[in-house]
């Protein structure tokens, strides 16, 4: 007759080795980071921002590293992961989602609800959250539906303010754009002798500038430039310090 413990071994080992790599799988997979000299452990990356790389900690509160304390790898991985968030902290996008309240001829009103679990980060996808009220967005594609109640939610660019006038009073409310910036789009540039081409600065290292067109990328010198152009990548320049080259 066999002996019955032994019939029972691999049993047991397979449940031992299950229970391991149920345990194992429930180890937090967070990482150490520093921010202004206060370690965290195991924080989970969950956005981007304008600033810098937000973590949630251990106790539930959300950091912000800042570029200059990122390392390399903790920003690839998070561009990797969302790679369109990094555009949109970069050029102050805003995420609107809410309820068509109302079609202007100067564009189309929104109602804007933020989830809360959504307000405590502040971001979704790079994009700083609005808070809840009116906006205007004066270019929303046609291919969004835009009959009063229509659901809306889209990634859009602060103009500047709006005059809305509601009948029984009036109300300054954000007016945006889906179209990014111009310093944020291939634009013409011109040399001294008069010479032009179409790009996008993406970076300013002193004198340097990096240039995209089309996908490729080259340096300039952008002392070359003529008058309004050094102007223009100045300005650009300012927009873009401190933040990772895309």
């Amino acid at each position: 007759m066999s002996d019955p413990l032994i019939n029972l071994k691999p049993i047991r080992l397979g449940v031992f080795a299950a229970l391991f790599l149920f345990s194992a799988s429930a180890v937090p997979a967070g990482e150490a980071i520093t921010v202004s000299g206060t370690a965290y452990r195991n924080a989970e990356w969950v956005e981007v921002c304008r600033e810098g790389l937000i973590y949630k900690t251990e106790s539930g509160n959300y950091v912000t590293v800042s570029w200059a304390e990122a390392t390399s790898s903790q920003v690839a991985a998070a561009r990797t992961k969302k790679p369109g968030a990094f555009e949109n902290a970069l050029y102050d996008a805003y995420w609107v989602k809410g309820t068509v309240f109302q079609v202007n001829p100067d564009g189309v009103i929104i109602q804007v609800e933020i989830p809360e679990e959504h307000k405590e980060i502040g971001y979704k996808d790079g994009a700083k959250i609005l808070e809840n009220g009116l906006v205007i967005v004066k270019d929303l594609p046609t291919s969004i539906p835009q009959g009063e109640g229509a659901a809306i939610e889209i990634v859009a660019h602060k103009r500047g303010t709006f005059t809305f006038d509601l009948a029984i009073a009036v109300k300054e409310i954000p007016l945006l754009t889906v179209a990014k910036p111009l310093w944020a789009i291939e634009q013409e540039w011109k040399n001294a002798q008069g010479q032009s081409m179409f790009a996008r600065l993406i970076a300013v290292k002193e004198s340097k500038g990096m240039f995209e067109k089309g996908g490729k990328r080259f340096i300039y010198d952008l002392t070359q430039l003529d008058a309004d152009g050094q102007e223009r990548a100045a300005e650009v320049a300012e927009k873009l310090k401190g933040f990772p080259i895309p």
